[in-house]
């Protein structure tokens, strides 16, 4: 029932407020640190949801250049998933995942060639120790010829 919600929402509450009150010893510890820790974290902040005081928000060009970052890297582990075959949602890892059921591990499904080509070839031809397929070698990272030849 709709009425009961703020009765027992207050009931939550003293229960809490009970819990925190309780004896100042060691198994009280953590508890007092959690709430010290959630009083920290709320400091500067007028009320739930209020935004963060002036000091402590972000410039509009820091929440960009992190939005534009945030992009790229998702960008980018979506390219590497279809290099490996893998979902780009979840990697298998989701059972009721809704693009691939929980199935989607690397390996699942047929790879991209273009970001299979892009990503994972070049690891491979590094660790064999051959030339990349334009016949350029790669070069070691104190910058000598992976060969040995100069």
């Amino acid at each position: 029932m709709p009425g009961d919600t703020i009765p027992n929402f207050n009931n939550v509450i003293a229960a809490l407020q009970f819990l925190g009150s309780g004896p100042g010893g060691a198994r009280n510890a953590p508890d007092r640190e959690m709430q010290r820790d959630l009083m920290a974290a709320i400091t500067g902040r007028a009320g739930g949801g209020a935004p963060l005081a002036e000091p402590a928000r972000p410039s509009w060009t820091a929440f960009q250049r992190l939005e534009q970052e945030n992009q790229l890297l998702v960008d980018q582990l979506e390219m590497l998933a279809c290099a490996l075959g893998a979902c780009s949602n979840c990697w298998g890892g989701i059972e009721d995942c809704e693009d691939c059921g929980g199935v989607g591990r690397p390996g699942a499904f047929a790879p991209d060639r273009r970001c299979f080509d892009r990503f994972v070839l070049p690891v491979i031809v590094r660790v064999m120790g051959r030339t990349d397929p334009c016949g350029d070698t790669f070069p070691d990272r104190d910058g000598s010829d992976p060969r040995g030849e100069m």
